[in-house]
């Protein structure tokens, strides 16, 4: 259905030359998840071609819950790998995590999202609140 709806648009757009932006869901049995996705198509040369996607509130699932995760390189590019992209890119948005609390971190060595504490340093805990993906 969603190929189906994202080939429409192409369709759609066949005579226009500005960037566009198309919404997508998350998948159900997917590792990640986000509340909206918009995704940046431009036509370049007369191709259309998306760009980046942004994603807004990302999480990812830790032991059977949804947790926000700590900004940094690895968690990043694991998240947009997992959807699919090759990488972060600049641009992605933090908001702060509380003291004495867990968030998600990619264990690189195990290949799984872990929870990893905050400590009670009162200071922002970056986490991401939107995350662009290329």
């Amino acid at each position: 259905m969603k190929k189906l709806v994202i080939a429409s648009i192409f369709a759609g757009l066949s005579g226009v030359a500005a960037a566009n932006t198309v919404e997508l869901e998350s998948a159900e049995n997917s590792n990640v998840a986000f509340e909206k996705a918009e995704v940046t198509i431009a036509a370049s040369q007369g191709v259309f071609a998306s760009g980046v996607v942004t994603y807004y509130s990302p999480r990812v699932w830790v032991n059977g819950r949804l947790q926000q995760f700590f900004v940094g390189p690895t968690n990043g590019n694991q998240f947009c790998e997992e959807r699919g992209h090759n990488q972060e890119v600049s641009g992605s948005t933090i908001t702060c995590g509380e003291d004495e609390s867990s968030y998600a971190n990619y264990d690189w060595y195990g290949k799984s999202w872990t929870y990893k504490s905050t400590g009670s340093k009162n200071q922002c805990y970056q986490l991401y609140a939107t995350i662009k993906c290329q």
